[in-house]
């Protein structure tokens, strides 16, 4: 299943590429409602606000308020710490102009301790941050998992290609949205009352018309600053989405190492990672290039800013409201006004300097929210067709389909008005030319895929589906030999022991009696790699342990969809043989002649949507 969820991914990259870059929408979506993606407005601020709402009612929102109130209230106090240290120089000047010793020495004691403590407060709290940017990482992560990994939503994002690289969105994307988001919303919290404060002290020392002259200079910058961060949204999105192609490139061919030394692919494969190499360069170009207008706005702003503190208090100082103040005592009120004006200047100047890295959070949250919102999507479908999904739940020992109608996903039509009914030892092979829909027949028998009309109704015991399916090429965990076994561990609403005894006569059954002795049973549950795995796991014996699984969790039915093809005529019967002691009725897809007569009954799709059912004689 997994190298079909993989060809799936690459097919819609391939057929999406003009859609899924921009936005992520459907063919049929408004255009105007895919233009809200990247805007700094409403749908931003929606997104982030439902971001905050999943770190503060998730499960450690204790520790995370009281770590973020702490960080906010430290910010704050170290700010306090930053003013004192920022009146300094102008004490400084004026001791100095005064020519006094003991005042000099007093004061550099005191200006040491004020940095030390200064610079203190600023290691721990981006210590703090650091904490509280994992605690939101952690419940972000376990809210996605939780949206994510349950069905049907895993298997219908997985594949359908509507969100593309789910797996970076759950990953890196929450990663340095956390990361740089706790900062940036500190920053943005302080920042009212720092302004607040600042803006009193310039009133104070140079009447209404400096703050005013601040305010002013600060709201052009702002108005600047919006226009050039949309199109960074955008960029970060893309880039982000290059990135997420270009990982899953090296993670494919890295899984199929062996297929492509075996046929000499390197080359053509180094070629396309090139492609998606360069694809990754060009949007991280364009994302600085992005970048580059709006950090020189806001460096013009910052750099400026010492300009206007010097003619906010140059106006006072030409009008004669200073002219009883000696030398010293200027210029220690200049030293004092210029870093309460530069500073207020300082504070709006970083929250304009905040939009560029607001800009990159914005695009890693617009990634997030869309992987959230394809799941509500989900969400409710699933809640209204589930009265009348096709789909029955009720405990019943028999498979049964009527006028069943098979489709893809897409919408194309395999199969036609099948009527079918498997019973308990009814055993069926499903035989047909390759595109005919075999495996899409078993995928919706198994309620993988919805009917494209008709009704199917599925073996369930105590509520839970009590059939399993087997493709091709088998899902191999890391873990232990044990886990290896008895995956997932939770089956069909029930929980079952795995005792040494059956993991030796189990995997004996199968004929994997060797990967016994080679782990040896004091090491049963030693926890192997993936790799270890599959490096100790033929292709073959990777289905062995599939067929495993199934003797150990004992279902009503199995679905084999060509799950012994690794495997010898004899290998392959054997297994087959097995499934049936153990009571378990099979349904096959295969093409092999010689395991038909381990079924009673044959279906053969004729790949127009037609069929024929028979016995096998």
């Amino acid at each position: 299943m997994r190298e079909a969820m993989q060809i799936s991914q690459e097919n819609s990259r391939t057929a999406d590429v003009a859609l899924l870059p921009l936005n992520g929408f459907g063919e049929g979506e408004k255009s105007e409602q895919a233009g809200q993606q990247f805007k700094v407005g409403r749908v931003l601020l929606q997104r982030l606000r439902r971001i905050c709402s999943v770190v503060v009612k998730g499960s450690a929102h204790e520790h995370v308020g009281m770590w973020y109130a702490g960080l906010v209230a430290g910010k704050l106090a170290a700010e306090v710490m930053y003013y004192y240290a920022g009146t300094l120089p102008s004490e400084f000047f004026r001791v100095l102009g005064d020519r006094n010793l003991p005042a000099f020495a007093s004061l550099l004691g005191r200006c040491v301790v004020v940095v030390g403590l200064a610079g203190s407060c600023k290691a721990v709290l981006e210590y703090v941050g650091g904490l509280i940017g994992v605690s939101m990482r952690q419940e972000l992560t376990r809210y996605t998992h939780a949206r994510y990994l349950r069905a049907p939503n895993f298997y219908s994002v997985a594949t359908s290609g509507t969100i593309d690289n789910p797996d970076q969105r759950t990953t890196q994307d929450i990663e340095r949205l956390t990361r740089s988001g706790a900062d940036v919303l500190a920053e943005l919290l302080i920042a009212p009352f720092l302004i607040a404060y600042y803006t009193v002290q310039c009133w104070k020392m140079a009447g209404i018309y400096g703050p005013l002259a601040i305010y002013i200079y600060f709201g052009i910058g702002a108005a600047a600053t919006r226009l050039a961060m949309a199109p960074i949204i955008r960029q970060v999105y893309i880039q982000e989405q290059a990135e997420g192609d270009f990982r899953f490139h090296h993670v494919r061919t890295g899984e199929c190492a062996e297929s492509i030394a075996f046929i000499a692919g390197e080359d053509r494969e180094r070629a396309a990672a090139d492609r998606a190499l360069k694809a990754v360069t060009g949007a991280q170009r364009r994302v600085l290039g992005k970048q580059f207008w709006l950090g020189l706005l806001t460096q013009v702003f910052a750099y400026m800013g010492s300009t206007v503190s010097y003619v906010i208090i140059g106006v006072p100082i030409f009008m004669g409201s200073y002219d009883d103040k000696s030398g010293a005592e200027l210029s220690s009120i200049i030293s004092l006004n210029a870093f309460v004006s530069i500073y207020l200047i300082y504070r709006f100047t970083s929250v304009i300097e905040l939009t560029k890295r607001l800009a990159d959070v914005a695009g890693y949250a617009t990634r997030v929210a869309q992987l959230w919102e394809e799941l509500d999507r989900l969400d409710v479908e699933a809640e209204a067709d589930d009265a009348d999904s096709g789909v029955s739940i009720r405990d019943s020992a028999v498979i049964v389909a009527r006028g069943l109608d098979v489709c893809t996903p897409g919408g194309v039509r395999l199969v036609t008005e099948l009527d079918l009914e498997i019973g308990v030892g009814d055993s069926l092979v499903i035989t047909g030319p390759n595109g005919a829909g075999k495996t899409a027949l078993l995928r919706t028998l198994c309620g993988l895929w919805r009917p494209g009309g008709g009704e199917v109704q599925l073996a369930h015991t105590n509520g839970a589906p009590d059939v399993l399916f087997l493709p091709q090429a088998p899902y191999i965990i890391g873990g232990s030999l044990r886990e290896q076994l008895c995956y997932p561990g939770l089956w069909g609403g029930r929980h079952a022991m795995c005792f040494n005894a059956d993991i030796v006569r189990i995997l004996a059954t199968v004929g994997l009696s060797h990967v016994v002795d080679i782990v040896g049973t004091s090491n049963l549950d030693y926890p192997y790699t993936v790799q270890a795995w599959l490096r100790l796991l033929s292709p073959g014996e990777r289905q062995m342990m599939s067929i495993a699984r199934v003797l150990f969790w004992r279902p009503k039915f199995v679905m084999l969809d060509e799950c012994t093809s690794a495997l010898d005529a004899c290998a392959a019967e054997a297994l087959y043989r097995a499934i049936l002691d153990a009571g378990i009725t099979v349904v096959s897809v295969s093409h092999s002649a010689h395991l038909e007569r381990f079924h009673k009954r044959r279906l053969s799709l004729d790949g127009s949507g037609g069929y024929t059912l028979d016995d096998v004689r």
